[in-house]
């Protein structure tokens, strides 16, 4: 396990509620906005960057087997997805006023459960059942780049890996297909290589210091913030930074491991059942929110902040401790998964 690695899923999480967090605000009180909302964003461009970094690290620097790497992914990534993505069909089918933002077709449920971009029937775009999951569309077909990589010497796994993900992206920008096909085609999947090398200078270089782990952390949030409302492509305007920010960070790593800060070790365990769970949680705060202000007449977006993020915090712990590990844990002892090496991820 990398320690910083895990303190950074926790922000990345957090980063995602918080902006999640704005938009649910301003239907508390219409006009109200939390400072710096689009900062937010940046925790799936760090979740990406972890990701390619995660999987140089405990596959492709590891001689891992193509088809053992599918199962490992599949095990830590399925079981939680189906059984939130199953609660919410479940909900919308039997009380449909209860989502009523919700709208089933078969074929729509079926694509979110393959992790296939499919057009939502209720929001226009690519999303899912359970909306955070296009991010996990994108992990998937970054999965099967990396077992394929997997097949080719240890030299050459990173190239294959790179030129399968650029070559997709290139050939679905230039050939301008069908919707579906052309969400492989956003440059975001080159953070996924930024991990890539974040792993490999990990793995096979010396440390650059503390001074200059700092250094990069304060360029990646200086660059993240000058270049939040720019035209530039995501991975340049998002991507980088989030790369300079874990480069950065990793410089402490020796020093993370002599002082461990157990909440942020615990948030990063934590941080997917936060991430999947949060968009359910903060519409329910919101929900009471609204009812008590319009009922009492006073504005409650003061506190809607606070109390919002401490539930949806609440809420993923239980996900995480009564979902997550017992289903991960089954999982991988029918896969016979408790066999295969741990990396930390």
């Amino acid at each position: 396990m990398v320690i910083v690695i895990q303190y950074l899923r926790g922000l990345a999480a957090a980063l995602v509620v918080y902006t999640h967090l704005d938009t649910q605000i301003a239907r508390i009180s219409p006009g109200a906005a939390l400072p710096w909302a689009e900062i937010g964003n940046w925790g799936v461009d760090i979740f990406f960057v972890i990701s390619g970094f995660i999987m140089y690290v405990a596959a492709i620097d590891l001689d891992a087997r193509p088809l053992n790497f599918l199962m490992r992914r599949a095990v830590r990534i399925v079981p939680l997805y189906w059984a939130i993505t199953a609660v919410i069909v479940a909900a919308a089918s039997v009380v449909p006023s209860m989502l009523a933002s919700t709208s089933l077709e078969a074929n729509h449920v079926l694509a979110s459960l393959l992790f296939l971009p499919w057009p939502n029937p209720a929001y226009p775009g690519l999303w899912p059942v359970l909306i955070p999951g296009w991010t996990l569309n994108y992990e998937m077909y970054f999965y099967i780049a990396v077992a394929i990589g997997l097949l080719a010497p240890r030299r050459f796994r990173v190239l294959l890996t790179s030129a399968i993900v650029i070559g997709v992206l290139v050939a679905v920008q230039v050939s301008q297909p069908p919707t579906a096909l052309a969400f492989y085609g956003n440059d975001i999947v080159l953070e996924f290589l930024f991990g890539l090398l974040a792993g490999h200078l990990f793995t096979h270089r010396r440390p650059l210091g503390a001074a200059m782990g700092g250094c990069l952390i304060a360029l990646s949030i200086g660059s993240v913030l000058w270049m939040a409302d720019s035209a530039l492509p995501r991975s340049l305007a998002s991507g980088l930074p989030a790369l300079l920010l874990v480069l950065g960070s990793l410089q402490f790593e020796a020093r993370a491991r002599q002082s461990i800060f157990r909440p942020g070790l615990h948030l990063g365990d934590m941080s997917y059942s936060l991430y999947l769970t949060h968009v359910i949680a903060l519409p329910m705060v919101t929900a009471v929110f609204s009812r008590l202000g319009a009922r009492s007449g006073f504005d409650l977006s003061w506190a809607y902040p606070v109390v919002a993020a401490v539930f949806a915090l609440l809420v993923a712990a239980m996900v995480y401790r009564v979902v997550e590990k017992p289903l991960t844990r089954q999982f991988r002892s029918v896969t016979g998964e408790f066999r295969a090496r741990e990396a930390g991820a």
